[in-house]
């Protein structure tokens, strides 16, 4: 999953999600934490029970403390089994491996999981139980979505739903199943398809009266829908869980949904209601949450007073936020601080500390960039010396064995055949140092090669985001120009200075440079989209270029002058002049051209 699961994560609700769909119906139990006055309950009703009611407690005592702690859900796991094993009942002993592959997955086990749950496959068939094999199922294609294998993960899910559809499942089974299959599609970028199964998986849980079910399912819709241009429909399901966290005091989780509506009026240009969201959701973070989702609310009411051209109150909270960024060391927010102030001050005549803000953001920007290079250089100097390392001592090992092999025959034979030998083993070591010498030009070669391909990529990198932040800061510095224009008198001076900054936005003297890069970087990728499609303009192979970087439509939109509005349409006829289905990902088609 994208941000959906984070954002469940601070809404708090992930461990009832995750346990929903994997338990099903093992579970009778309406909660999925330890519930100290069930458990006592349970284990009063289990010193009078025998046989498959005793089993029963058990894994109601096992799903008790399986999210609490694993070990003591384990010792319960392990009493229904050998219960099971006990009374030889084959279904019971089926059913209590389903536990131990959910105990498994918990563990993060996940391959382990899944030799299970195939076993089990085998034994429901044998026992001719469709019910249970749909819920070995989904677990497994649970599992296979936690190694990243969506494709086999959709094939399971979309095998148990077919049996639950055979069989007549009820609601709420099917529900899930549509739940699991919506996940996985927004996993692999298909918002249309998981918004469609989130909706069928919302209509059946509102007719079983679910409401935490309906409001989660709500707020991953709206999560679709706010990358969709249908994002204004995002904000009536945010405000229905505005309304199901009040009614439970949900202070945290409330904070959290006042911020996603916040964002959601920004994108339909609603800054005064964005406004009044974001402040709302500060008052509440400040009283009852961390530190770090005070610092977002405080740059997001910055952003807003910047956009409504108001840079003196922006300036307050963008500060506050950056001190509170420095405290908690978030790299990423200090960098975006110090870019906003950069903005805030230059609309304020203020150049000199604008510059150093902007040179905070830079330098922060390309540190986090060579962070990420540097970490990747250090894992191929890790794998290049371990192997380097084997060869060397396969080299000494064989060495060895040589020298040994000389000793022998100099002991066996005449003068005659130890000078020989001796003349063999000068030239063996004449050799292996001849391979020692060759394996460190190699190396040299190498590392030269690496670093230039680092240095290229960086250049790259560099150079694109230099584009995109030229072109924003012209284009800023543009609009401010004309306002001066339109108060002043020097109305043509003005204008020429427009007309310069026209001429650098349009210039493709940068371009060439980009493509100069980029060629060095990915030899032969415009020769081939041309080869493969001849159909293809000169904008076009821009924006492949762009999206073989996989730069976010922000970037993209600030390097080809355009509005985020046009990036869409322009990967939608892009889309067009490549024949793609809507199955088909264009991110994934240029990303392995």
């Amino acid at each position: 999953m994208r941000t959906i699961k984070s954002k469940l994560d601070q809404l708090n609700l992930s461990n009832v999600i995750r346990y929903v769909l994997l338990i099903i119906i093992i579970s009778t139990s309406n909660s999925h934490g330890q519930n100290k006055k069930r458990v006592d309950s349970l284990l009063n009703a289990l010193e009078q029970q025998k046989d498959t009611i005793k089993i029963n407690t058990y894994t109601q005592l096992f799903i008790e403390y399986i999210n609490v702690d694993p070990e003591i859900s384990k010792t319960y796991l392990d009493a229904e089994m050998k219960l099971a094993e006990d009374i030889n009942n084959k279904e019971f002993i089926a059913r209590t491996k389903i536990n131990y592959a959910l105990y498994l997955f918990n563990k993060s086990q996940f391959d382990e999981s899944i030799t299970v749950l195939d076993k089990l496959l085998i034994d429901f068939d044998e026992l001719d139980n469709d019910y249970y094999k749909t819920v070995v199922l989904v677990n497994k294609g649970n599992a296979f979505r936690e190694l990243g294998q969506y494709e086999k993960a959709l094939d399971a899910h979309m095998s148990s739903l077919k049996i639950k559809e055979d069989i007549n499942a009820d609601k709420e089974s099917i529900a899930i199943s549509y739940w699991n299959i919506g996940n996985l599609q927004d996993d692999v970028g298909r918002s249309d398809e998981a918004i469609a199964y989130y909706k069928k998986s919302k209509a059946l849980f509102k007719e079983l009266n679910s409401e935490a079910d309906t409001i989660i399912l709500n707020i991953m819709i709206a999560e679709e829908l706010s990358e969709t241009p249908e994002k204004y429909e995002a904000i009536p399901l945010y405000k229905d869980a505005v309304n199901f966290f009040k009614k439970y005091n949900a202070k945290q989780d409330l904070a959290r949904i006042y911020s996603y509506l916040g964002t959601s009026y920004v994108e339909c240009d609603s800054l005064d209601v964005a406004l009044d969201y974001f402040q709302k959701g500060l008052a509440i973070n400040k009283e009852y949450s961390e530190e770090a989702y005070i610092g977002l609310d405080l740059r997001q009411i910055g952003k807003i007073y910047l956009e409504k051209n108001q840079p003196k109150k922006a300036i307050p909270y963008f500060t506050k936020s950056l001190e509170i960024s420095k405290n908690l060391n978030l790299k990423d927010e200090i960098s975006k601080n110090h870019e906003s102030l950069a903005k805030a001050k230059a609309s304020i005549n203020n150049y000199r500390e604008a510059y150093a803000n902007l040179l905070e953001y830079k330098t922060l920007s390309e540190a986090l960039l060579n962070a990420e290079n540097i970490e990747r250089m250090n894992e191929l100097e890790v794998k290049y010396q371990t192997e380097k390392k084997d060869k060397d001592l396969l080299l000494r090992g064989k060495e060895i064995e040589l020298l040994e092999e000389r000793k022998q025959k100099a002991e066996n034979q005449r003068l005659f055949f130890i000078i020989s030998a001796l003349g063999i083993l000068a030239l063996a070591i004449a050799v292996i140092y001849g391979l020692k010498q060759k394996i460190k030009r190699n190396k040299t070669e190498r590392e030269k090669l690496d670093i230039d391909l680092e240095f290229k990529e960086k250049q790259l990198t560099t150079h694109a985001l230099h584009l995109a932040h030229k072109n924003e800061v012209l284009l800023d510095l543009k609009q401010q120009l004309k306002t001066i224009k339109s108060e002043g008198t020097n109305s043509r001076g003005f204008q020429n200075i427009i007309n310069h900054i026209n001429l650098d936005i349009n210039n493709d003297t940068n371009w060439e440079q980009f493509k100069s890069y980029f060629e060095d970087v990915h030899k032969g990728f415009n020769s081939k989209i041309m080869n493969t499609y001849p159909d293809v303009s000169t904008n076009d192979l821009r924006l492949m270029s762009l999206l073989k970087m996989n730069l976010s439509s922000k970037e993209i939109a600030n390097i080809l002058n355009i509005s985020t509005e046009g990036v869409k349409k322009a990967r939608y006829r892009l889309r067009k002049k490549l024949n793609l289905t809507t199955e088909e990902s264009l991110q994934e088609l240029v990303i392995s051209m």
